[in-house]
């Protein structure tokens, strides 16, 4: 601390409180030694009204450097009046000592405005330590959301699957935060056979995406019954009973797609049912039973075999989809999706012509799924409440993408 005083019979006393307060480096200055003060500047600044040149424009200069800007100034004198009290504080005194000024009093306000400096540095000091703490989670986090990114079927895959067994696939992925408990994933059986699933696990953050990684790993396995889904997700839920906590779980559909049998079979654990649709252009909301995975030990879960021709399509999504409330408040549900889903241009039996513009939002020949997830967002506020993924696989009838099928003549 820097006392300024033009008497030195007086900083005695003053030094004895200070020193009382358990306050260090305590020094004794006279106007010239406001110079050292700006230099190095003390915890607080106590000046004498009566100091050579003193007055609202040497305050008002003090407050002009930054070095002190942010620190409590102390006037201790005699002030004429409430005009000149006002002019000071205007200038950037932080509080007026007016005399005479018992020890005890100056003792108590010289405390009081010392803990509030402490309080201050140590709240600045919480405050940057959080800052580190914040960018070093997100530099963690964004790792991490690579990692995951890094998770999902790369588009030479998908692209080997699309030419082997004559399909178009998808996909639509949207975190509400950092990290997500999302993932979906697509492997080939055999030359006429391939998987697709969706899986999605509870809360947000590290522990969701942690699951994540756990469940990818498990699907590596090679001995699942990879063709049977109903017998994937019985043997998934029993390793995952032993992994997740009791509070924990996951959503999931897994698919098997068989383009020589134009057969579909599929099983659900607590996932949104999936959307068929129809070559004559009707569209069928599939059935779906099984609690999620990870929930009770002895779950079991039932196969649901449809008919899957050319000219079919399929639509897997999250519960975002479902459990999503629009800009009135109403929830969207199954029929919601499924009314989003009828109608959209291009699609077979819809009445559109195949390359018409939805609305101007979406470019010219964009397959379904663009112009669901455009039809969606209209009423949909971002950001999400949960994280969304949305899986579209079609059939189409011939290699042109999403061409109905020609009138038999």
């Amino acid at each position: 601390m820097v006392i300024g005083h033009p008497r030195p019979a007086a900083a005695g006393p003053l030094r004895g409180v200070v020193e009382g307060l358990g306050a260090r480096d305590v020094a004794v200055v006279d106007g010239d030694g406001l110079l050292a003060a700006v230099e190095e500047p003390p915890h607080l600044l106590v000046l004498h009204a009566g100091l050579p040149g003193f007055g609202p424009e040497m305050l008002s200069a003090l407050r002009a450097g930054a070095m002190l800007r942010e620190l409590p100034i102390l006037v201790l004198g005699r002030f004429a009046g409430a005009r000149q009290r006002a002019a000071l504080m205007a200038a950037g005194a932080t509080d007026l000592l007016a005399r005479p000024l018992t020890l005890p009093e100056l003792a108590a306000r010289l405390s009081l405005h010392l803990e509030n400096r402490k309080l201050t540095q140590s709240l600045q000091e919480m405050i940057d330590s959080l800052h580190a703490y914040h960018g070093g989670a997100m530099q963690r986090m964004a790792l991490a959301r690579e990692m995951q990114l890094g998770l999902l079927p790369d588009r030479a895959l998908c692209q080997g699957l699309e030419r082997s067994h004559g399909i178009e696939l998808d996909s639509h992925f949207e975190s509400s935060s950092e990290l997500g408990g999302d993932l979906w994933g697509v492997h080939p059986l055999d030359e006429r056979r391939f998987a697709l699933f969706l899986y999605d696990f509870t809360g947000h953050g590290v522990a969701a995406a942690l699951n994540t990684f756990r469940l990818h790993a498990l699907l590596a396995r090679t001995d699942l019954p990879a063709d049977d889904p109903a017998g994937t997700l019985a043997a998934l839920n029993r390793l995952l009973i032993g992994l997740l906590p009791e509070t924990q779980f996951a959503a999931m559909v897994y698919a098997v797609v068989d383009t020589a049998a134009d057969t579909l079979t599929y099983a659900t654990a607590g996932a949104p049912k999936p959307l068929i649709g129809r070559p004559d252009g009707s569209l069928e909301i599939g059935p779906s039973c099984g609690v999620p995975l990870g929930v009770a030990a002895g779950a079991a879960y039932r196969n649901h075999r449809l008919e899957f021709p050319a000219g079919s399509f399929l639509v897997l999504f999250s519960d975002a989809l479902v459990e999503a409330r629009g800009r009135d408040g109403r929830l969207v549900g199954h029929g919601g999706v499924a009314d989003l889903v009828r109608g959209l241009p291009g699609l077979c039996g819809s009445g559109a012509e195949e390359n018409s513009m939805e609305d101007g939002m979406v470019e010219e020949g964009a397959r379904p799924l663009a112009r669901l997830l455009d039809r969606y967002f209209t009423t949909m506020p971002r950001p999400l409440a949960d994280d969304l993924t949305v899986l579209w696989l079609s059939r189409p009838w011939r290699p042109d993408p999403w061409p109905c099928r020609p009138d038999p003549d």
